[in-house]
């Protein structure tokens, strides 16, 4: 039986933050250079909570660096797309001593109170692991190796379970971390044309390739992002992408479900500035035939497509790539769980 075989048996990840992790019996496709090593070997490390910034009305931006002393010929290595696992304990206290998250919680009372009911869990692999911890992916949309440290987006969701575990932090606490996961590789000017759909936080993956694809030189494949967001409140990485735009192969737009006016929201942004590519209207079918279309080939030697956001939003882009005839799609989840059909 061939690894990539074995690999389509093995079972999800349960978030259970398990020592003994079924992500971990899947290679690692992403080694730093020869003769480095990475701090991250798929243990758990601990990272101490440097900054906590609030990005939109639900979203955060953690910053987290190494708490212990790397040993020499040590990096941190994070490669474009990939994804971290952050392991919280079920049981904590909830003394909060940020002021921003404090007044997010008191903002959104419904993540106090009680749970709706668990619906069905996924089969462990390690069934000797105490359910003690409870674990969930981020990718990190920046990290610097100078100092071992790197930044993710965190959406608050109410009454959820790492929710709670997030709003405990405080700059100077202490979390633990592990990985590299994820199947995504890119091999430069591999496509002529590399198009993204992203919704929400499911542009981090996203945005992190494209930004190690643009500062290669040598890479001249042409880029296209497309990033669905609630309303203009919630758009998220605004700045950096206007930056990207500098670059010749580099194009973008996004599309808001909700009109500015339209919006219930305590959170301010900047209005829509000259030639920005925003549309406040939802993404439908058409906007992505005409986008498609408009590529000058739609040859699975020439372009590929990388979708990252819920299911029903993955579910709708898949149908369209189907109706268009567009096979290569690498789809990546917002659960610890990566899927691909990116032809190996």
């Amino acid at each position: 039986m061939s690894s990539e075989e074995i690999e389509e048996q093995l079972p999800e990840c349960c978030g259970s933050g398990c020592t003994n992790c079924v992500l971990d019996l899947k290679p690692d496709r992403h080694q730093p250079s020869v003769g480095v090593s990475n701090v991250f070997d798929r243990t758990y490390q601990r990272f101490t909570c440097c900054e906590i910034t609030q990005e939109t009305e639900q979203v955060f931006r953690f910053r987290f660096q190494l708490q212990q002393e790397r040993v020499p010929g040590q990096t941190l290595y994070i490669p474009p797309g990939c994804h971290l696992l952050l392991r919280a304990p079920r049981h904590r206290s909830n003394d909060l001593a940020d002021e921003k998250l404090k007044s997010w919680r008191e903002n959104h009372p419904a993540s106090c109170h009680t749970r709706p009911a668990p619906t069905a869990r996924i089969k462990k692999y390690d069934t000797k692991e105490d359910d003690l911890y409870l674990s969930r992916p981020y990718t990190p949309v920046a990290h610097r190796r100078e100092d071992c440290s790197f930044e993710v987006l965190i959406k608050m969701e109410p009454d959820g379970a790492m929710t709670d575990y997030l709003l405990s932090l405080n700059v100077g606490s202490v979390t633990e971390w592990k990985g590299v996961y994820g199947e995504f590789s890119w091999d430069r000017n591999r496509y002529r044309n590399l198009v993204a759909f992203t919704q929400g936080v499911g542009i981090a993956p996203i945005y992190t390739a494209f930004r190690a694809i643009l500062d290669d030189e040598e890479d001249e494949t042409h880029l296209t992002l497309v990033a669905c967001f609630r309303d203009l409140q919630s758009v998220l990485l605004r700045d950096r992408l206007r930056e990207m735009a500098s670059y010749w192969n580099f194009r973008y737009s996004i599309y808001t479900s909700r009109k500015s006016s339209d919006a219930v929201s305590t959170f301010r942004s900047d209005p829509i500035k000259y030639k920005e590519p925003i549309y406040e209207q939802r993404l439908d079918g058409k906007d992505v035939e005409r986008l498609l279309s408009s590529l000058p080939s739609r040859a699975s030697d020439s372009l590929l497509v990388l979708l990252c956001g819920t299911e029903p939003f993955t579910r709708f882009l898949t149908g369209c790539l189907e109706k268009m005839g567009i096979e290569n799609c690498f789809t990546f989840y917002t659960v610890a769980r990566v899927h691909s059909s990116l032809p190996r």
